[in-house]
């Protein structure tokens, strides 16, 4: 959940240093044998990237990941070998890939954001409500890498069309772990997040995004779609959060809505972590009570079916109207057109958050609101209100 649109889109940049204006960075050294066992690594490195990075050039960093970025030119692949590199990179160029084994630690300690794709602004509108900036880079990826420790976001895209983070690590980084924002045409697969006190995976004013075979864990939100559509959360693993999957619509962001989710074949288990927000911090995610598999809080035409949520203390899967509708006249406050169907949740509720739950623990819970919400096929034994899932069936 957001705390705040305040982005800090330098990257750190000015820590890092001045850019180099060289081509091949490359590190100096004795001629020609150097120059020769370069030039073979490049040949062979260049032989195990897929066919689509080979149109444009190599680029092997040995000084800095940011030196080697500000060479790149669109259809180039920037290869970061094994190493700790204590930095912040900020990517401002379209058709780029970076590219490292997990062996490549982006250490972000002491730095805003590890990676930063795009330099956007919010602009405000005639109502006073923010805008997202225009869709100025496209075609970037996030390829393996491990990034920790960030003061704010592990990676950052904002304003990106079309992106792929994909087979990386982000530990440790302070809010969000993976966070695309004004985005479109996404694909987050193959990562595993950990150790955030937002969400892990955050889905934030956001269209066409898919968030595949992910592992989520030790994060306050595993996986988080907000003021989003046309979402896919497909395959992921959301084990051992606070909450494992959330679906809400928040005040006072670009978007208004969230609508056309689609939650599949997600494994929701144990999201017991304790909430490190207190209740009273004023922060929204410190409301969300520990032990929550799958939340829907005003979404419109989600679908949650074929996920296994199990064994989250205070609730399985729940649909509710949106209680911060009455901060922003923008927002409808019912959940409509939503589908439960076909799940196992089973051993949820046994043990509700004393603090933070609203309602007394369940493997479903739907408080009624909305139109068009429906149930069908769900393995469970509890409920709240008793009976409320044999009221709403789908046709």
């Amino acid at each position: 959940m957001v705390r705040s649109r305040t982005l800090k889109l330098n990257g750190g940049r000015d820590r890092i240093g001045e850019r180099t204006g060289t081509r091949a960075v490359l590190a100096d050294g004795p001629a020609p044998r150097r120059k020769a066992l370069m030039v073979f690594g490049l040949f062979s490195l260049a032989a195990l990237l897929p066919v689509a990075a080979r149109a444009g050039e190599v680029i092997v960093v040995t000084t800095t990941i940011q030196a080697a970025v500000d060479t790149a030119s669109p259809g180039d692949t920037v290869f970061v070998p094994p190493g700790t590199y204590h930095e912040s990179v900020l990517v401002e160029t379209s058709e780029i890939t970076i590219r490292g084994t997990h062996g490549a630690v982006l250490d972000a300690e002491g730095f805003d954001n590890g990676i930063t794709v795009g330099t956007g602004s919010f602009s405000v509108d005639p109502d006073g409500f923010p805008v997202c900036p225009p869709l100025a880079l496209h075609d970037v990826t996030v390829d393996g890498l491990t990034v920790e420790n960030a003061e704010e976001n592990g990676l950052l895209l904002l304003g990106v069309d079309g992106f792929h983070v994909t087979n990386g690590r982000y530990l440790d980084n302070e809010e969000y772990g993976i966070f695309p924002i004004c985005s479109r045409n996404g694909l987050i697969d193959f990562n595993r997040v950990e150790g955030t006190e937002d969400a892990g995976i955050y889905v934030g004013d956001d269209e066409e995004i898919t968030v595949a075979r992910n592992d989520v864990s030790r994060c306050t939100i595993g996986i988080e779609v907000e003021n989003s559509s046309d979402v896919v959360v497909r395959d992921n693993n959301a084990i051992g959060n606070t909450t494992g999957i959330l679906i809400v619509v928040l005040p006072g962001l670009p978007k208004p809505f969230t609508e056309d989710v689609l939650i599949e074949r997600n494994v929701v288990i144990q999201n017991n972590f304790p909430n490190p927000v207190p209740a009273d911090s004023g922060e929204a995610e410190g409301l969300l009570p520990t032990g929550t598999g799958i939340l829907n809080i005003g979404g419109d035409r989600v679908v949650i079916r074929d996920n296994v949520v199990n064994r989250n203390d205070s609730l399985g899967v729940a649909i509710l109207a949106n209680p911060f509708a009455a901060l922003d006249p923008r927002l409808e406050p019912n959940p409509d057109g939503n589908e439960v169907r076909g799940n196992v949740i089973l051993q949820n509720g046994l043990s509700p958050d004393p603090e933070r739950a609203q309602t007394p623990g369940a493997d479903i819970v739907y408080d009624g609101s909305g139109a068009g919400n429906c149930f069908a096929g769900n393995r469970f034994k509890t409920e709240f209100p008793e009976g409320i899932t044999a009221l709403f069936p789908c046709s």
